[in-house]
């Protein structure tokens, strides 16, 4: 017969909550990786509406343009500025995450450890049992010798 682990399923749930962290986890810091990206390309556009503003201004541009350009500006401006806030809320959820997930982990590893005891245990006794019985094959072989 073989090792069973009566905390198996126990083990198997912990495992699951452990992976759904993990997944949680993974997503928000791909949310993280493209709200920077974003904010990246934020500061893009803005650098080259600087760029746009600059040479508007060594060319005769009317006041419009250079409005309709300072507007443009300030929007994204204010565009990065909600961004960068959402960053620092995503950093947040990810650290929060990242307590849950090594709690889970924690968690799971408690129940694997106490698994690979019993198994060392219980291949400890087969093997007690094989010599047992190996000697005691012996020990009749013996007796019939003599």
């Amino acid at each position: 017969m073989g090792f069973k682990f009566s905390l198996a399923t126990v083990l198997r749930l912990r495992e699951i909550d452990e992976e759904r962290e993990e997944r949680l986890l993974g997503q928000i810091l791909s949310e993280i990786t493209s709200t920077r990206l974003e904010l990246d390309d934020l500061h893009r556009q803005v650098d080259n509406l600087l760029r746009s503003r600059e040479q508007q201004l060594q060319t005769t541009t009317s006041a419009a343009q250079l409005q309709i350009t300072y507007g443009h500006m300030r929007a994204l401006e204010n565009l990065q500025k909600d961004v960068t806030e959402q960053i620092k809320n995503l950093e947040g959820l990810r650290d929060q995450q990242m307590r849950i997930y090594q709690n889970a982990r924690r968690n799971r590893e408690v129940v694997s450890s106490l698994r690979d005891q019993q198994q060392v245990v219980y291949r400890e006794l087969k093997k007690r049992q094989e010599q047992s019985l190996m000697d005691d094959n012996f020990a009749a072989r013996l007796s019939r010798r003599y």
